[in-house]
């Protein structure tokens, strides 16, 4: 059986994997745990610090909450494009 991951970000943007989505954190996307790590890894941001942490494209750049909520929606829906068997975007 395979290990089963969820992708989730905070506010800030920073993307985090999981057995659940904590509390005040947006759902990415859930699947095999391989296959949600791959798919987001690739559409996501690297950190200009680390090189290692992963962020929501647009969002640590956002002006403004809103900007940052927009962002988030349209990762998910750019991850929905990569929807298949292992992998699913939540809300798209």
């Amino acid at each position: 059986m395979k290990k089963m991951t969820t992708a989730y970000c905070f506010v800030s943007g920073h993307i985090g994997f999981g057995v659940y989505v904590p509390e005040g954190a947006f759902g990415l996307a859930e699947g095999d745990d391989k296959t949600v790590r791959d798919i987001v890894s690739v559409n996501a941001r690297l950190s200009h610090v680390d090189n290692e942490t992963l962020f929501v494209p647009g969002v640590p750049e956002a002006a403004n909450a809103r900007d940052g909520i927009t962002a988030v929606a349209q990762f998910i829906q750019q991850l929905g494009t990569r929807n298949q068997s292992g992998f699913r975007a939540l809300g798209a």
